[in-house]
């Protein structure tokens, strides 16, 4: 199942990038709202192969995240794949300027089971994509004003 949407940011595209790329404010943010977020790799400057094993909880159950770094094109695009129990996914951000205080970040979640239960999971999910598809465009248009706070206040 694929997501994707757009949300304008009012920075620069470098600036833009940076936030996208600042993973220590996102690991904090992640820590605050209850989830555990741990650095598995040794990389000093950011990069592919960076990682992180993430518990959080989902649906009343915790849940073990691998997530890692594969693809780190500044200023331009970040990709991340990550891998729980039955699902693989994927997230792509691709940054456009609009403008020299204007960035697009279009950001793409695709989500494949790779397992039996999943895949009745994901199917059952697939009857309220709609519903799935508009909380998906509420929160990332949430999350790019908070970026743009977020940037506005460095």
């Amino acid at each position: 199942m694929k997501f994707s949407g757009k949300t304008e940011i009012e920075a620069s595209l470098t600036t833009t990038f940076a936030a996208f790329a600042d993973f220590d404010a996102f690991e904090r943010d992640a820590t605050r709202a209850g989830t555990r977020v741990a650095r598995t790799d040794d990389l000093i400057s950011p990069g592919p192969g960076m990682m992180w094993d993430i518990q959080a909880e989902f649906r009343g159950k915790p849940r073990k995240i691998e997530a890692e770094l594969v693809d780190y094109d500044p200023p331009n695009s970040l990709d991340f794949k990550a891998v729980t129990s039955g699902f693989d996914a994927t997230v792509r951000v691709d940054l456009v300027p609009l403008s020299a205080r204007q960035t697009r970040a279009q950001i793409s979640f695709d989500i494949r089971p790779t397992s039996l239960a999943a895949r009745l999971m994901l199917q059952s999910a697939r009857l309220a994509k709609g519903r799935l598809a508009r909380k998906f465009h509420q929160r990332l248009a949430r999350f790019g004003r908070d970026l743009e706070k977020r940037i506005q206040s460095a």
